[in-house]
């Protein structure tokens, strides 16, 4: 599952590449089922949290709460389908070319826009939640669902990641947070519809966006953000959500 000369190109030049049918049908029915026991509150959680739609009321799609992500480490700590996912070697294979062989897992994260009710997730750039250096972390979106411009597919800024961080603001809540230096339109991002087991890598500085789900069918997405092994905090009292998990490789003295 390495690479090509020109999707490395690509990953490099525009700050992302879609790899289609990177994960086994058998993974992405796995990870599909164990999501969809939490979101019916079949399986207890443990070790992360859950964030409901905060304008959705909660019996707004009957049995099923309107979820809206599950975060945390804890998720691969305690969960061995979600542990399993994220050491998966058609996913690190390609984690490797672009930040070598000494891998941290940073970000573990069901991202799920339910039906009819699945909000917007405005433009940001994901490295503006993270005191990491260097700032080149690689966020891993893999496609449970089909994604579609009418579900809330990703839309990413090609080649907006050699701007640097951009200020953010926060909105809505707290854990919330937008652009505020730039503005940015549907004319400026790229819509990546995706099928399931399709994964998209992308720069941690890439702006991208989502679009509210105006569909009757669920778009679940698991997120799983990697970083070198010699990175570090640079934040000496990050917050209590900032966390690592160790995935191959050496590790080093004062870093991650």
């Amino acid at each position: 599952m390495a690479l090509s000369d020109a999707q490395f190109e690509q990953y490099q030049r525009d700050g992302y590449v879609v790899v289609e049918d990177c994960l086994d049908g058998a993974v992405v029915e796995a990870v599909s089922e164990r999501i969809e026991s939490y979101v019916r509150n079949d399986r207890e959680e443990a070790g992360f949290e859950r964030m409901l739609e905060p304008d959705a009321a909660e019996d707004a799609l009957g049995d099923a709460d309107p979820v809206r992500k599950f975060e945390g480490i804890g998720m691969v700590r305690e969960d061995d389908v979600f542990a399993d996912l994220v050491t998966d070697e058609n996913v690190l294979e390609v984690v490797r070319q672009l930040q070598g062989p000494n891998l941290s897992l940073l970000r573990s994260a069901a991202m799920l826009k339910p039906p009819r009710v699945g909000s917007e997730k405005k433009y940001h750039q994901d490295a503006a939640y993270y005191p990491i250096h260097p700032m080149d972390h690689v966020t891993v979106w893999m496609a449970l669902d089909q994604a579609t411009t009418e579900n809330g597919c990703m839309q990413v800024v090609p080649g907006a990641h050699r701007d640097g961080l951009l200020g953010h603001e926060a909105i809505e809540y707290d854990t919330d947070i937008t652009i505020a230096e730039g503005d940015y339109g549907p004319e400026d991002a790229v819509a990546l519809p995706m099928e399931p087991g399709d994964v998209l890598f992308q720069h941690c500085l890439a702006p991208h966006y989502t679009a509210p789900n105006e569909t009757d069918d669920w778009r679940r997405a698991y997120i799983a953000a990697y970083m070198r092994n010699r990175s570090r905090f640079t934040d000496p009292d990050p917050p209590e959500w900032v966390d690592s998990y160790h995935v191959s490789g050496e590790t080093f003295p004062g870093c991650v």
